[in-house]
């Protein structure tokens, strides 16, 4: 059993030590160029990214590690905004709800995914 552990401890100190090497490295290189930085947001000035900033306009992506804002990809072509009378587990292409008849002047529309249409139910 200590046969095996030493082996074990061995391996796993082996297996590090390039862990380790590469680490430094990298920290190393990080802190070798000073001078030379990745754009970064401006907490003042939202509309684009500038250098020595800590965040990013609230509508652009940020990388966390390097420091780095860009704005968010466009939406693709296919990609239909769903109308804001919609609700989310409705199809893209729902109607409007009706005016309500006479009967349902106190009632909600809302609607129904199974016969896909808009009913009328108390809220």
């Amino acid at each position: 059993m200590t046969r095996f552990l030493r082996r074990l401890a061995i391996a796993s100190a082996a297996a590090s030590i390039p862990l380790a090497a590469a680490a430094v490295a990298t920290s190393a290189v990080t802190v070798a160029a000073p001078g030379v930085s990745s754009p970064q947001c401006d907490p003042h000035v939202y509309s684009h990214c500038v250098t020595n900033g800590p965040q990013c306009d609230l509508n652009w992506s940020r990388n966390v590690w390097t420091g780095e804002c860009h704005p968010q990809p466009a939406m693709p072509d296919w990609y239909v905004v769903r109308p804001a009378y919609a609700p989310p587990y409705a199809p893209v292409d729902v109607p409007p709800p009706p005016p309500p008849p006479p009967w349902a002047q106190q009632l909600q529309p809302r609607w129904d995914e199974g016969s896909q249409q808009w009913v009328w139910v108390r809220i």
